[in-house]
């Protein structure tokens, strides 16, 4: 893993450790290679303690209805086990780089909960599966800092300090 001298902040990044500072947030950072994928984390050994997500913007085909989920890194989307949960048609399908960019202010392979801070107009409806739910207030919990270089380490008590202060609505397993 690299240190802090040799990765270079990105704006997105340095928002998100502002918007964490702000709430009082305590978070440790790791530096690495990108990682676009569990696969890429378990080969290059860049798994953190704790909860270890990814996050997947989904959306309706023919609506502006758009979700973010939250489940376990290694975990498959399960479209119509999250229909009966959520509501949504059966016409979803995953979000388009220009969406995650309209909405999240993020490209594919930095998806995060941390772009909720550009959906200013809470477009987007956070999906937790129960892995996250289910978890430990003070169990460890990880996400990219809207890129995919540095990983942020935070408590899952934290984390929802986070999303709530993000005001988009919620939907949790």
């Amino acid at each position: 893993m690299s240190d802090k001298l040799n990765h270079q902040i990105t704006e997105e990044e340095k928002r998100v450790y502002e918007v964490l500072d702000d709430l009082g947030i305590r978070y440790t950072v790791c530096y690495h290679a990108p990682i676009f994928g569990h696969e890429d984390a378990e080969k290059e050994g860049y798994h953190q303690p704790g909860l270890n997500l990814k996050n997947m913007m989904v959306r309706e085909r023919k609506k502006e209805e758009h979700y973010l989920v939250v489940i376990k890194d290694d975990a498959r989307l399960d479209f119509k086990r999250y229909k009966e949960l959520t509501g949504w048609s059966s016409k979803m399908t995953f979000a388009s780089d220009d969406d995650l960019v309209k909405y999240l202010g993020v490209h594919a392979g930095s998806c995060s909960v941390f772009g909720l801070i550009n959906d200013k107009g809470n477009h987007i409806t956070v999906v937790l599966d129960k892995y996250v739910t289910s978890a430990d207030p003070e169990e460890k919990i990880n996400f990219h800092p809207n890129v995919n270089t540095a990983t942020v380490t935070m408590k899952v008590k934290d984390f929802y300090k986070f999303l709530e202060w993000a005001g988009n609505p919620v939907i949790k397993e």
